[in-house]
């Protein structure tokens, strides 16, 4: 992967270049920002440059035998440390799924832990980096590198690690000549303090708006509005940008609106609020009613804005607009702070795989006893 493939981070991808031309890289350092940022795509690009055999400037030269082994994830000297679990395998390590890797990192650099998890059939189970996979790190560096200058170690999500993290202390601290360890990771609070204080800790800014847009119209052919729209709701997440863009027939506006006037009237359309509730679980699949719950999340955020600063009306459609002027109008700001906090719970028991119709059911129930407190009226 070349830098120039990489969304957006560019003074932080001249930062990296800019360390190998002052022969200043550090023997250990930590990719640290939020999911969807790019840091595993960043982690991957700074291997094939570190290892090409004929730089260009700010870049690698993708042509070479390195860069072209480097963008197929099968370098030998380029080593790849993920969580995993397996029913199947005994004491499952990175090795074994090495071409799920491969396959899953082809199709989505951005992806997050539980996209990995779920695309190796784990059965639920959060993965981990064990023991023994830390001991098979300790070994593989004893080796020298096959072909080129550096060895490099890509530890994905750290944070997975637990107290097994103590046993490489001593590799991060001082690995064998030309060894270059890239942890990458979203929590700086969940890694062993004792790791922390043994890498160089480069924070990876999240995407701008501006920057996840021209992606999506030019690269995922998402119409403008769209992808406005988007960008608006993913906050920096390019992982969860293409999630919804992948899913656009899924029309969260008028879905939302609906469940809103069931919740006020107790029904719309023909439709109850347990009709919506069975409508949802059935129709949605899990990632789209996160995306509901994230769009709800994503309006009234705009209806604050709307009312206390007034530039939200460019970003909204007509009918989201009329709504946020109602919400304005009708609940105080302490109502509206309720349905937030509803919301985000909601979301954080839906991501712990909560039952979709119970979670939206009593969603509804609170929004219902709530709208019709404050008289709202939802033409």
């Amino acid at each position: 992967m070349k830098f120039s493939s990489i969304i957006g981070q560019e003074s932080l991808k001249q930062q990296l270049v800019q360390s190998v031309a002052n022969k200043r890289v550090p023997h250990a350092i930590m990719l640290l920002g939020r999911e969807g940022s790019g840091h595993l795509s960043l982690a991957v690009a700074f291997a094939q440059y570190l290892n090409c055999e004929n730089k260009i400037e700010y870049d690698s030269c993708g042509e070479c035998s390195s860069c072209v082994k480097s963008q197929k994830l099968i370098h030998p000297d380029i080593h790849f440390v993920y969580p995993v679990t397996s029913t199947k395998i005994k004491k499952p390590k990175s090795a074994d799924f090495i071409q799920e890797w491969r396959k899953e990192f082809a199709n989505n650099p951005y992806q997050n832990v539980q996209d990995w998890v779920e695309a190796i059939e784990s059965d639920n189970k959060q993965g981990n980096i064990s023991a023994d996979e830390c001991r098979e790190i300790i070994r593989m560096l004893n080796f020298k590198t096959f072909e080129s200058v550096y060895k490099v170690v890509i530890i994905w999500m750290p944070e997975l690690l637990g107290k097994e993290g103590n046993i490489l202390l001593k590799s991060l601290e001082e690995p064998p000549d030309n060894t270059i360890f890239i942890l990458v990771a979203n929590n700086e609070e969940q890694i062993l303090n004792t790791i922390l204080s043994r890498v160089q800790i480069v924070k990876v800014p999240r995407l701008k708006d501006s920057e996840i847009i021209y992606q999506l119209e030019t690269k995922e052919a998402v119409g403008t509005k769209e992808a406005h729209a988007i960008a608006r709701q993913v906050d920096g997440n390019f992982n969860e940008a293409l999630k919804l863009a992948k899913n656009l027939e899924d029309d969260n506006e008028k879905l939302y609106l609906l469940f809103l006037r069931i919740c006020l009237k107790g029904s719309h359309e023909g439709k109850s609020l347990i009709d919506f509730c069975e409508k949802v679980n059935v129709d949605l699949g899990r990632e789209n009613m996160k995306g509901l719950l994230r769009y709800g999340l994503d309006l009234m955020r705009e209806v604050f804005v709307l009312e206390h600063i007034g530039e939200a009306k460019a970003r909204l459609t007509e009918n989201e607009l009329k709504l946020a002027q109602y919400m304005n109008q009708r609940l105080s700001f302490q109502s509206k702070e309720e349905i937030i906090k509803r919301l985000e719970e909601s979301c954080f028991y839906l991501e712990r795989n909560a039952n979709p119709k119970i979670l939206f059911m009593n969603l509804g129930i609170f929004l219902s006893h709530l709208l019709k407190r404050n008289e709202v009226v939802l033409t």
